[in-house]
């Protein structure tokens, strides 16, 4: 029956009840029966007994065995998982952020393949390099260099920008693959990011002059939008994932006829940002072997930039530099009130 309730042991029971009869009743041939049948069942229980104690013995050390086995198997894929994740960052080092982690999620082709989209590249080196890096010590160029980059790459994976490779102090990098929000707000991010690299070199500045760099590193950057073959090129033994085409030329040279400190953009970018920035149009130029001029334009800053950077620089060695659009009001408001509390200690000297 289904409301039945198995129980162990029942034998036991029923006999355990025909002894209160039995012995009330006094007769010795039923006593000694019972006491046979009772010493019969009692040996069979610890029988049982003492094999269900073997086999939870044999089961309790199959466990452990598992466990120990289940311990060590653990303790090397973590290992191994350790391992992994090591590598993983060393080929981060290696690789745009983007790809490192589309391979690592089992996304991303490595097939020699490429496409053709609309990108906006990226171009900058640093003034008078060769000429600046004779004048420094090997270890003074590694750390100030290393400091560069370092500062640059932030900002660049802050505002999404595809590192493509560094060539000696020049630096190239992309927007629109392998992730893009659109050729207009790519191109947005990347002239922002440039004004905000721009920035961050005049700050780099000071600060390398307050440690004995008289002639601080100073940069040009150059910004072209248009149509690249992207993907990645190479062999099966090697592959390398970058962009190539007469887009990328423009922006090279773009780079090379900047300022130094400046920003020069094409027309086909300038579409995009023209609402953000304040341009000087410069001289159109014309690529070598190639029938077609590139109109260009400065970038003086951003639109009411007056209202948008707060500087001080004052002959004591202090310097605040403040990009207000980079903080929201509350940011402002807390900021505010710290360096109002900063004036009056001042003050109290």
């Amino acid at each position: 029956m289904a409301d039945e309730i198995f129980d162990l042991y029942d034998r036991e029971k029923i006999l355990l009840n025909e002894g209160s009869v039995i012995l009330a009743n006094a007769d010795p041939l039923k006593v000694h029966q019972y006491a046979e049948r009772l010493l019969d069942r009692f040996s069979k229980l610890v029988r049982e007994n003492e094999d269900l104690t073997r086999h939870s013995d044999r089961q309790e050390q199959r466990l452990f065995k598992l466990n120990r086995n289940l311990k060590t198997q653990t303790q090397e894929l973590e290992l191994q998982r350790n391992k992994l994740e090591g590598l993983s960052q060393q080929l981060a080092k290696y690789l745009p952020p983007q790809i490192h982690e589309a391979i690592f999620a089992g996304k991303y082709d490595t097939q020699i393949t490429t496409q053709r989209k609309k990108l906006t590249v990226f171009f900058s080196d640093i003034k008078d390099f060769t000429r600046t890096a004779e004048n420094l010590q090997p270890e003074a160029l590694t750390e100030y260099l290393n400091e560069y980059f370092s500062e640059m790459t932030q900002i660049a994976l802050s505002h999404g920008a595809t590192i493509d490779k560094y060539i000696g102090d020049a630096v190239m990098l992309f927007f629109g693959d392998p992730e893009s929000k659109g050729v207009r707000e790519d191109a947005r991010a990347c002239v922002e990011m440039a004004l905000q690299m721009q920035e961050q070199m005049r700050i780099l500045g000071r600060r390398w002059k307050d440690r004995g760099f008289d002639t601080p590193f100073v940069i040009r950057i150059g910004i072209n939008t248009g149509y690249c073959n992207v993907g990645n090129f190479g062999s099966e033994q090697r592959l390398s994932y970058t962009i190539i085409g007469g887009e990328v030329n423009v922006a090279q040279r773009l780079e090379a006829n900047a300022e130094p400190g400046g920003i020069l953009i094409s027309h086909e970018t300038y579409s995009q940002v023209e609402d953000l920035v304040d341009v000087e149009p410069k001289d159109s130029f014309q690529l070598k072997g190639i029938d077609r001029h590139v109109r260009s334009y400065a970038v003086k800053g951003r639109k009411n930039h007056e209202h948008q950077q707060l500087r001080l620089d004052h002959p004591s060695g202090v310097h605040i530099d403040l990009a207000l659009h980079n903080i929201n009001v509350l940011e402002r408001e807390k900021l505010a009130k710290e360096l109002k509390a900063l004036a009056d200690q001042l003050l109290d000297k």
